[in-house]
């Protein structure tokens, strides 16, 4: 028997024991360690999502074990310590012949149609074995680290889009894990100065901590005139959007440079009609992108920055809860204190 938490309708997690499920010829079973709380799993907690059916075990930010696989798995040995990718892409659709399988045209996860990661253990399944992403680690990476390498490969695949040149001057607002990733990581990749737009004073002081050289409250500062007196007037080079905000979105574009570039992360709550100001994209010939999800080679990539120490991750764990927690840290990562909340099923 196994002990899991199962999200049986919205708002309802439930704490279960239930059978190991069984492996066929093709499968793997993972022995869960470490599972993150994504915002998405939040959405979903509150929310519902069309391609979740309940009861369902969420959860895709993973790293474990590999104790059984069938008999024409190869590419696998029992013991591998590894972490995952969220997707389960087709292998076969346009998308998944582009390398831009976490747009594969069937749109199936981790958590959302298959069970996830808060459960003692978990089958990857035949597809996700041969075309989604499972990363051995070092032995001196942590299950709980390892489980970052999902959402900072999403953090990757935004810095690929704006590409931070050495010097430049980076605006980050919310300072979330995902805000503090960019931070950190923009930092690293040459950053002159990083400037965080964060709310909440927690945040703000986890920012600096991060490495943020600036952290503007917007309840109190002047955020445009603070960055402009930063950037010698001229705006950022960069506006990285991580807070589901339609007026930060309209701002982003207020605060950088002529010819600067914007990055929106986070989609809004509520999807409506937001009044942009296109006048920017043309006057300012601004670069203004959206990213979702990462492509499987920048999975590859984020386990490498994890394994190699390129940043100091262990900031972004900042609570650990056990499996029979779950409810508490998602209680937890609903408010805002702290950045990443990690689920330990066996601890």
């Amino acid at each position: 028997m196994m002990q899991a938490v199962a999200l049986t309708g919205k708002e309802k997690l439930e704490y279960q024991e239930k059978e190991i499920p069984d492996i066929d010829d093709h499968e793997i079973l993972l022995k869960v360690h470490a599972t993150g709380v994504c915002g998405s799993d939040l959405r979903i907690f509150q929310n519902g999502d069309s391609r979740v059916s309940f009861p369902r075990i969420i959860g895709h930010e993973i790293a474990g074990e590999i104790i059984q696989k069938g008999k024409y798995v190869s590419s696998f040995q029992l013991g591998d310590r590894v972490t995952l990718w969220a997707h389960l892409p087709c292998g076969e659709c346009y998308y998944c012949q582009k390398n831009d399988s976490h747009f594969c045209v069937k749109g199936e996860s981790i958590g959302y149609q298959i069970d996830g990661g808060f459960a003692q253990y978990m089958v990857l399944p035949r597809n996700f074995i041969e075309y989604g992403s499972i990363q051995r680690i070092a032995d001196t990476t942590s299950y709980e680290l390892a489980s970052l390498s999902e959402p900072f490969a999403c953090v990757l695949s935004g810095l690929t889009e704006v590409k931070i040149n050495a010097g430049d001057a980076v605006v980050v607002y919310g300072a979330g894990a995902i805000g503090c990733m960019y931070i950190a990581a923009a930092k690293k990749m040459g950053a002159g100065k990083v400037i965080a737009v964060q709310r909440s004073k927690a945040r703000q002081e986890l920012a600096k901590q991060i490495g943020a050289d600036i952290v503007i409250d917007p309840t109190k500062d002047n955020t445009l005139q603070t960055i402009l007196d930063a950037s010698g007037g001229l705006g950022a080079d960069v506006a990285i959007v991580t807070a589901p905000s339609a007026y930060v979105q309209n701002e982003a574009l207020e605060i950088v440079r002529k010819k600067g570039r914007v990055l929106y992360f986070s989609g809004n709550k509520k999807v409506t009609e937001t009044s942009i100001n296109t006048n920017h994209f043309i006057y300012k010939q601004l670069t203004v992108v959206g990213t979702h999800g990462a492509p499987r080679d920048l999975h590859v990539e984020a386990v490498k920055w994890i394994d190699e120490e390129l940043i100091d991750f262990t900031p972004f764990v900042t609570d650990v809860f056990s499996l029979q927690n779950t409810k508490k840290a998602f209680q937890t990562a609903l408010d805002k204190n702290g950045l990443k909340c990690v689920v330990t099923p066996w601890k």
